[in-house]
């Protein structure tokens, strides 16, 4: 029997269990409108997250390039992380074009950012940011999407503003905004 790639692909889509991507932790739920802000995915996020596990605490908040972060600071597609210590594990609420869905996983998270309460999570003001020093990045059809980190030795709390496209094309540019204050830390370009 001659083996193909795409026989090969089939056969590990056919092997692989809905168990690889964890338990569902929430109900799915279609959204209307599609697009959520910044502060409410982190609204609705916490409450599932806080309903999963009462000690959970944010790890990353991040949306991607197949829902670019638009002026208001809407995306279609975000991914928010929590972490419960008590059941050292993680789960994450998506959205991705209308649905929204919740999926937990045993495990570490990794560094924690150091998100004080109240964070700044308003998507409008990082859009403004990633339009003020990345412009033409967007005029040449570079989507916007940001994302929280922890720094290494400290778990400071930033959002990284990156620009890339649909086919992978990431743009040399980076702003790092204090994720608790919102003030600009750095912009880097290559």
């Amino acid at each position: 029997m001659k083996v193909t790639y795409g026989l090969i692909a089939a056969l590990i889509a056919l092997s692989v269990s809905s168990d690889a991507r964890g338990a569902e932790a929430c109900k799915a739920e279609q959204l209307s409108p599609a697009a959520l802000t910044l502060s409410d995915i982190y609204a609705r996020a916490e409450a599932r997250a806080k309903a999963w596990k009462p000690d959970a605490v944010p790890t990353r908040i991040t949306n991607t390039i197949l829902g670019p972060l638009d002026d208001k600071g809407r995306s279609e597609a975000w991914t928010v992380t929590f972490y419960s210590k008590a059941a050292n594990a993680n789960v994450s609420i998506n959205t991705f074009r209308g649905t929204l869905s919740c999926y937990a996983d045993a495990g570490s998270p990794g560094r924690i950012p150091d998100l004080k309460p109240g964070f700044f999570r308003d998507g409008a003001k990082l859009y403004a940011l990633a339009k003020q020093h990345g412009a033409s990045e967007i005029a040449q059809g570079f989507g916007v999407s940001v994302g929280t980190a922890a720094a290494p030795s400290t778990n400071h709390a930033t959002w990284y503003i990156n620009f890339s496209k649909v086919d992978g094309k990431s743009a040399k540019l980076s702003i790092i905004v204090d994720a608790n204050t919102g003030a600009t830390e750095k912009v880097l370009k290559d």
